[in-house]
């Protein structure tokens, strides 16, 4: 897979309200899904892994955010969800106002929504369906799940996290 073409899947990724401030191309992998620390949904396919994390555009400037893998599966959102539901069960579970995209969360404020900047520095699972750009890159891909996870102790963590 070629830098741009990954650097593609990358932006495809992010949600439509939030644009990419930029992203280190060398950090943007097709990879090292063993470095996810957080479950990953079984058959699903990895499109792309920021093992650094993205920097995110936000009205209060530019948010670095957790390593991100995006991943293709065949399974219904629905489907996907209840599955997150049983394996991460003390994560709460946000969705958007449109009940397109839903966001599990390991710990949300008052004022936490789906794709608050704030959420790009806490572990979290997006789910949406997908469309027919991405549904190209997997045969009957019906969902995209984006895992944003904390680093394993020997990595490198995201600007401001300790």
């Amino acid at each position: 897979m070629t830098i741009p073409r990954l650097l593609m899947f990358c932006l495809l990724t992010l949600p439509l309200t939030q644009t990419p401030a930029h992203s280190t191309l060398s950090d943007i992998t097709d990879g090292n899904e063993e470095q996810v620390t957080l479950p990953v949904v079984p058959g699903s396919k990895l499109l792309i892994h920021a093992t650094r994390g993205i920097d995110i555009s936000s009205g209060d400037g530019p948010v670095q955010s957790l390593p991100l893998a995006a991943f293709l599966t065949r399974q219904s959102p629905e489907d996907v969800v209840a599955w997150y539901r049983e394996a991460l069960p003390d994560y709460t579970v946000l969705t958007d106002k449109g009940g397109q995209q839903v966001q599990i969360l390991r710990e949300t404020g008052p004022d936490t929504t789906v794709d608050s900047p704030d959420t790009y520095r806490i572990p979290n699972i997006r789910i949406r369906p997908t469309d027919a750009r991405l549904a190209t890159h997997m045969k009957g891909a019906r969902t995209m799940v984006q895992v944003y996870y904390p680093p394993a102790e020997n990595q490198p963590t995201p600007e401001g996290d300790s």
